[in-house]
């Protein structure tokens, strides 16, 4: 029995043995070397003169885009469709701009009452300064007049008194005449170009009202087209209301302000002229003691009259300063309710060639969503795909480069390295980096965008 069973363990011995060894050549030994590792081999040795690095790639053309909105919106208008081609400027999708007109319009009514509240400013500040200039003219006036009473007078002094006289006159005739250019209001040619805008505004009206009373006539109409009717009309509706304001500031003429300036500027001038006047006659009156107490308190008069007409002229000062902040911001609302109107239509940044619309008319697109895909086909280039870390770093710009292209076999390209990726992109698992390649000459074969290509550089 012991015999039997030595056998069998050495029987199943030998059974294990022939199993792990059938294992092992099936899947643990090392494959001999075949005639591809042999070439593998013979090209690591070959001479340095034919040193090539190579890489997938695809065609690209000298330039693309991918266009979208910045703001989100309606297409109303596919103004170049996949094919046309295009120049730089040129526009190729329009959104719904209803709102950003309407606030467009509103934005320019506003400029519009900035602007005139700064006229109405740089009025006031003017009769400000007239009324310094004349408070300075009274302070001259009444200290010569307290020198002539203190004193005999002289030839030169009467002179002098005469030439007061002459100067407050002519201040009142200029005072005079400004009151008149105000108190004439506004030119005839200024109010009928704002009637003339007004009577626009109320035309362009009419279609707009009557497409809105067919829809709201209808039992059952389209919701978009009601609301674009219902759009259409208020912004007509805010034409007419600007165009109204603007006809009636026209027609208002001069504000109670500016009348009362111009009035003021009169009296001012009278006033002087009358103190002129006066100063005279004392002079050729001779020196009395209540001529002198008079004059002095004329000339204490003249000068709190003075310190009043400078403070007036600081706040008018500053009102014009904070007219002028109205209008800059005014403007800047413009120029921000322009820039919105405009980023509602697309335009080719380059000329080239649409190569795909992704939207359609009616459709509602997202900011930032693409929209249109150009290129520039006058040229082509090719971008590597897989172009590794452990090969970017023997190539520099200028390499000269062959490139196969995979969908035209048996025809080569030659091109240039023009360009190097300074930043990586992880392409399964690989860390690679695009390079840029001009082609020399490829306008004879039919590339097309996206083809696959293969790329040697001769990194020599």
């Amino acid at each position: 029995m012991n015999w039997k069973r030595i056998l069998l363990v050495v029987v199943g011995i030998a059974v294990v043995a022939a199993l792990g060894y059938i294992v092992y050549n099936q899947f643990l030994a090392p494959e001999p070397e075949s005639d591809v590792a042999a070439a593998s081999a013979a090209a690591t040795s070959a001479p340095a003169d034919l040193a090539l690095v190579s890489a997938e790639g695809e065609i690209v053309p000298r330039r693309e885009v991918t266009l979208s909105f910045k703001t989100g919106g309606l297409v109303e208008e596919i103004l170049a469709n996949a094919g046309s081609t295009v120049s730089r400027g040129d526009s190729l999708v329009r959104l719904d701009a209803t709102d950003q007109e309407i606030a467009l319009v509103q934005a320019q009514a506003g400029l519009a009452t900035a602007e005139a509240a700064k006229q109405m400013a740089e009025a006031g500040l003017a009769a400000a300064q007239t009324g310094v200039r004349a408070a300075e003219v009274g302070v001259d006036a009444a200290e010569v007049a307290l020198s002539l009473v203190t004193a005999d007078p002289t030839a030169e002094e009467i002179a002098l008194s005469e030439a007061a006289v002459a100067v407050a006159e002519a201040g009142v005739n200029q005072a005079s005449a400004s009151q008149s250019v105000v108190l004439q209001g506004p030119a005839s040619s200024q109010i009928q170009a704002a009637e003339a805008r007004l009577a626009a505004a109320e035309a362009a009206l009419l279609p707009v009202r009557e497409t809105l009373d067919v829809l709201r006539r209808d039992d059952n109409p389209d919701e978009d087209d009601f609301r674009r009717a219902q759009e259409n009309y208020n912004a007509a509706v805010a034409n007419i209301n600007a165009a109204q304001a603007a006809v009636d500031e026209a027609r208002a003429g001069a504000n109670t302000g500016q009348r009362t300036a111009a009035f003021g500027g009169v009296s001012a001038a009278q006033a002087q002229r009358d103190a002129a006047q006066a100063q005279l006659d004392l002079v050729l009156s001779g020196s009395r003691e209540e001529q002198v107490t008079v004059a002095e308190a004329d000339v204490e008069s003249a000068q709190a009259a003075l310190k009043e007409a400078n403070l007036a002229v600081a706040d008018a000062e500053s009102a014009v300063a904070q007219a002028d902040a109205g209008v800059a911001q005014a403007q800047a609302a413009v120029d921000s309710a322009q820039d919105s109107v405009a980023d509602m239509t697309l335009t080719a940044p380059f000329d080239g060639v649409v190569a795909d619309v992704l939207t359609e008319i009616g459709e509602v697109v997202s900011s930032g969503a693409p929209v249109v895909v150009m290129g520039d086909f006058s040229g082509w280039q090719v971008k590597t795909t897989d172009l590794t870390e452990l090969d970017v770093v023997d190539l520099k710009v200028g390499d000269p480069v062959e490139i196969q292209i995979d969908a035209i076999p048996g025809e080569t390209l030659s091109g240039t390295v023009s360009k190097i990726a300074d930043t990586s992109q992880l392409v399964r698992g690989d860390v690679t980096y695009e390079v840029t390649i001009d082609l020399d000459n490829p306008s004879a074969l039919p590339l097309r965008w996206g083809m696959t290509v293969f790329v040697d550089v001769d990194v020599e």
